[in-house]
């Protein structure tokens, strides 16, 4: 089944930020697979400094379980 843009991105309205959820999905196997930090894996990806904060919420929010 083929995903459109808008299921690969979430929208934040009220910070106007793009969360790209292919390049989460990317960076969460890398964590599992390499034992990278989240950290480390926004560095290897390139996630630019100003989007780290709505990443490191979403995935928090989405992909991890407290």
């Amino acid at each position: 089944m083929a995903h459109s843009t808008t299921d690969n991105n979430l929208y934040n309205s009220a910070q106007d930020n793009i969360v790209d959820y292919s390049l989460i999905r990317n960076m969460l196997r890398s964590i599992g697979s390499q034992h990278w930090s989240v950290l480390k894996a926004m560095d290897e990806y390139d996630v630019p400094e100003d989007k780290r904060e709505i990443y490191m919420e979403t995935i928090a929010e989405k992909f991890f379980v407290s």
